[in-house]
């Protein structure tokens, strides 16, 4: 008898469980949403310069850190890689300035594989902030330019960033 009361009591939990509760509950899972695609750019040997958009309260309020975020690498022959970062004004075409105010550089290492890089953005906000702008300035651009150096080398060479990630503190 306590063999089949044992049973009973077990073959009758899940339906105890079911049971306890109410009508007015609903078990939804959640639905993931894709994260929004960021923008890029991609450097080569062919375009070795690219550049995003540098929004105006950034120069009113200089961030301390730059985050890049190189987010792929094609580079076969493993050449070294070097990109030099500045600010340069664009004038109504889009066209950037000769004018250049130096944020930094980062080198790949491994020369092959992405990373991220921080570079004190500062100082080169704030002189950005502080030079006249020529009548037909349209803003400013953070450039990105990729360090070109001659090599014998006829393989591929691409480096692509994502959108700058602006950081307000040192860590």
């Amino acid at each position: 008898m306590k063999l089949f009361l044992a049973a009973l009591t077990i073959w009758s939990l899940p339906l105890l469980g079911m049971s306890c509760g109410t009508g007015s509950v609903q078990h939804t899972t959640p639905v993931s949403t894709p994260a929004p695609a960021r923008e890029t750019v991609t450097l080569t040997d062919a375009h070795p310069l690219a550049s995003f958009a540098v929004q105006p309260d950034l120069l009113k309020n200089p961030p301390a850190i730059l985050e890049v975020t190189v987010t792929k690498v094609v580079n076969p022959a493993a050449r070294a890689v070097n990109v030099l970062v500045y600010l340069s004004p664009v004038n109504e075409k889009g066209e950037l300035s000769e004018a250049r105010t130096a944020v930094g550089n980062f080198s790949l290492y491994p020369a092959d594989r992405p990373g991220k890089f921080m570079l004190d953005a500062a100082d080169a906000l704030r002189t950005a902030a502080e030079i006249r702008m020529p009548p037909n300035a349209k803003g400013w651009r953070l450039v990105f330019d990729l360090e070109q150096k001659p090599e014998p080398s006829s393989a591929p060479l691409e480096v692509t960033i994502a959108a700058p990630n602006w950081k307000s503190e040192k860590r």
